[in-house]
């Protein structure tokens, strides 16, 4: 087994970012839980893990753009207000502080 200098921060969707997402009058899938979907960052190990909000004040933008981008490509399409607050309403957020790289194979970046 191999351990990447990383922590995992898992992200995911609550229910207004689910209706945000199924409010989309168009033939596209719509979310039924939101259990159903989750990302995972890998973050660097510098941060102190046990203060989730001091983490997410450095990441919270790339996230939410990520999260919204995942879902609609055309920034038009997105939530004008975009805070730190709103994040937190949109999103769960754990923070996993080992990681285990169970993979036969070296990770390749798209």
């Amino acid at each position: 087994m191999k351990y990447p200098d990383r922590l995992a921060m898992l992200i995911r969707r609550k229910q207004p970012y689910i209706d945000w997402a199924n409010a989309f009058d168009d033939d596209g899938p719509k979310y039924n839980d939101e259990r159903d979907h989750a990302t995972v960052f890998l973050i660097d190990e510098v941060v102190d893990a046990s203060d989730i909000k001091k983490v997410l004040r450095r990441y919270w933008r790339d996230i939410f753009d990520e999260q919204l981008n995942s879902w609609m490509r055309d920034p038009d399409d997105w939530p004008q207000r975009r805070t730190f607050s709103v994040f937190m309403k949109w999103f769960e957020v754990e923070i996993c502080d080992l990681v285990v790289d169970l993979g036969r194979w070296p990770i390749q970046y798209d």
